[in-house]
């Protein structure tokens, strides 16, 4: 039973991050030639997991079904590898190496970068 719940609590909280995604993307006014709303999103999604799933809610002793459904289901939701992926061979496909290299570069070393924000942001 106890499995069962687990599933359950990212199942919903999977859902509720996928459609935060989706409605983020589509409520940016911005040219959509660059993908801003995957590159936001998955920004948003790092500092959430890293500042506010394991340095708040795990480090304080929170249950853990809630790390696990925030963590796992909210955040594994709200961002995609497998959408930059697809926005990445998009750009290659439009022929636009520039826009390709600085959105690799941005979610890339962007994401590393505010993780590690996040982290000392945890710390101190």
């Amino acid at each position: 039973m106890i499995k069962f719940k687990d599933n359950l609590a990212v199942f919903a909280a999977g859902a509720l991050g996928g459609l935060c995604r989706y409605e983020f993307s589509m409520s940016l006014l911005v040219d959509f030639s660059f993908p801003w709303g995957t590159l936001l999103v998955n920004w948003l999604g790092v500092w959430l997991l890293v500042w506010f799933v394991k340095g708040y809610l795990a480090s304080r002793g929170a249950a853990r079904r809630l790390v696990l459904a925030l963590g796992t289901g909210f955040c594994g939701g709200l961002t995609t590898f497998s959408s930059l992926l697809l926005d990445s061979v998009k750009l290659l496909d439009k022929g636009d190496l520039l826009s390709l290299l600085i959105y690799l570069s941005l979610s890339i070393l962007g994401g590393f970068a505010i993780a590690l924000i996040a982290e000392k942001r945890v710390q101190s």
